[in-house]
This record gives structure tokens, C-alpha cells and sequence, in this order.
């Protein structure tokens, strides 16, 4: 997308037609290094300014997924995030205040800087593939991901979803062609949400 200042790549956009974009997340990644934690911070908040400047209205979320490491599993404390207690160590807890600050927009001329949505997302590598560690952050955390998708949906119904049915802004539903989607989602983090299905 162009923004107010440069191009962003973004991992999910939606376009409404007629409009433009209307909706959109960006996702990091953090494996190792906990230290550096805020060189993502600061690039979140230049792709988020960077985008609001041009679309003011755009209901945007970030979603940052980190690593489970004991310190006893890695051989470089500075790779670890949690200790042997399965508490989250410093780094991790100052990043969650972090997040905490860079989301929370609510209407258009709310600073910028800010995202609509935040999300941290805690996976630990097992055997049998990622699982999430539901833990941390508490749940009552507004970056928990249990939060995450219904602030952009929430969001998006305020911004975009007009109750006009001859307009192109009506609340927007999934219209399956032969094939039914899961009923249930992301059962490890009990994420109560459901498909909008068409009719």
C-alpha cells in the first residue's frame, strides 16, 4: 500500500470496492534476541503513521508473535523470554506495556501512530508442531489475542459497515460455493467468534 510518506507491505489488506482500503494487519515475528524488541516497536510505529497519514479512516492491527524460551532451553540468556518458573522475563513484560501504548485507536482523528488492534501472540515449539501459550499475556490484557480480531471487526462495523443495503458499504458476509467452513476456531485461546455468513 502507499502511504503518506513510502510503500508498506502488508500481510493482510482488504479493499472494499469503490473505497479503497479499508482494513488491515501487520504481522512480526520474534524467535531470539529479546533485547531487541524495540527495533519491531519502531518499525510498527512508522508503517502505522505511515498509513493512517493517507487513510485516515483504515482500521489497522498488529499482531506480534514471540517465541517461548526457557532459559534453561537456549544457550544465550539473551535468546530467552521466559524463566524456569514460566514467568515472562523483563524484556517480554516491558514490550507487553509497549504494546499496550502503541493501540487503542478508536476514531479517525485519534493520533496516527496508533493501531486500531494489538496483539501478542505467545507460540512454544513442540513435537508435534507451534502451540499457543495461552499464559501470557493475561487475558484481561487488551493485546491478548483473544481480543484482537473482534476490536477489527468491532472497528471495521463502525468505520465501513453502513446499514444501507443498495450501498457498497453493507456489513460484507462469506458466501461459501460448495464447501462448509469449521464451526468452531482457535480452540486452544476459547477465541469466541464466528463466520458471517451470507443468508
Amino acid at each position: 500500500m502507499l502511504g503518506g510518506i513510502k510503500y508498506n507491505d502488508l500481510d493482510v489488506a482488504v479493499l472494499v470496492p469503490g473505497l479503497g482500503p479499508a482494513l488491515g494487519i501487520s504481522g512480526k515475528s520474534t524467535g531470539n534476541a529479546f533485547c531487541n524488541l524495540t527495533d519491531p516497536m519502531e518499525e510498527a510505529l512508522v508503517e502505522c503513521t505511515n498509513i493512517h497519514l493517507m487513510y485516515p479512516g483504515f482500521v489497522f492491527g498488529f499482531l506480534h508473535l514471540i517465541r517461548f524460551s526457557k532459559e534453561s532451553e537456549v544457550g544465550n540468556i539473551q535468546d530467552a523470554s521466559f524463566d524456569e518458573r514460566d514467568v515472562p522475563l523483563p524484556a517480554i513484560r516491558r514490550y507487553h506495556e509497549v504494546l499496550l501504548a502503541l493501540g487503542g485507536r478508536n476514531t479517525i482523528t485519534d493520533p496516527g501512530m496508533r493501531y486500531e488492534a494489538v496483539g501478542l501472540l505467545i507460540y512454544r515449539c513442540a513435537p508435534t508442531g507451534p502451540k499457543i501459550w495461552s499464559a501470557y499475556p493475561p487475558k484481561e490484557s487488551p493485546v491478548h489475542f483473544l481480543h484482537f480480531f473482534q476490536r477489527l471487526y468491532d472497528l471495521y462495523d463502525v468505520r465501513f459497515g453502513y446499514p444501507d443495503p443498495d450501498g457498497p458499504n453493507v456489513r460484507k458476509a462469506w458466501r461459501p460455493k460448495g464447501a462448509e467452513l469449521p464451526s468452531t476456531f482457535d480452540k486452544e485461546t476459547a477465541f469466541s467468534w464466528e463466520t458471517r455468513l451470507d443468508g
